[in-house]
């Protein structure tokens, strides 16, 4: 099992309670969805994500103002792999040199621009059983990490969180700090009654919370 699908096996459970399509998605996809992390992969049971087809249309209608989205990328057994992205922070990750040519040597029409990149992706895990390994560029996990992670298939790392880590340890740590208290700070948004969309939208003009009202 990869890294990867270590954090996307996961159950509509929060606190001891059974969670909608939304707070699902703002759990584990927050950070990508308030424009702090590149993209994220959420995994949601089936029954869920089929009686969410609309809700998708009218989050991503909204999100799109911002150039967010959240695309439907395939059913993985009895649940629904969803890529949550902020396109602006996504490009900028695909853009360096080092990672175009990491992913032009993994077969992906780079010349072709940004759209032909991601489409590419989208294809490949929609149609191969496992994730590729390239997946981490796109998360927006540093390269180093990615390409180690691969060539040394999983082995020897430096730490193991939210990725593992072979690089700059200090710095993963800040970024997986981050991330988590993105997704706790909109959940607590969410249960104080503030929509989905409405947190992508204001959450960096949002100041910190208190534990509780």
């Amino acid at each position: 099992m990869s890294y990867i699908l270590i954090a996307l096996v996961i159950t509509n459970v929060y606190k001891g309670f059974t969670v909608g399509f939304d707070q699902t998605l703002l759990y584990f996809g927050a950070p990508a969805l308030c424009g702090l992390k590149a993209a994220s992969l959420v995994s949601i049971d089936d029954k869920l994500a089929a009686a969410s087809e609309k809700k998708l249309q009218t989050l991503n209608a909204e999100l799109g103002k911002n150039g967010r989205g959240i695309i439907n990328v395939k059913r993985c057994g009895s649940r629904t792999l969803f890529f949550l992205y902020d396109r602006k922070v996504l490009q900028l990750s695909l853009s360096g040199k080092k990672e175009l040519a990491y992913l032009a040597a993994k077969n992906y029409p780079v010349r072709k621009g940004f759209n032909a990149i991601l489409s590419e992706l989208l294809k490949r895990l929609s149609f191969q059983e496992s994730f590729p390994h390239e997946i981490g560029i796109f998360l927006g996990y540093p390269l180093e990490d990615v390409i180690l992670f691969e060539k040394q298939k999983g082995e020897g790392c430096l730490y193991s969180g939210m990725w593992k880590v072979y690089g700059n340890v200090q710095e993963s740590l800040g970024k997986m700090t981050l991330y988590r208290n993105c997704c706790m700070k909109c959940n607590r948004l969410f249960e104080r009654g503030m929509k989905l969309t409405e947190i992508s939208r204001d959450y960096n003009t949002i100041g910190e919370l208190p534990e509780s009202v």
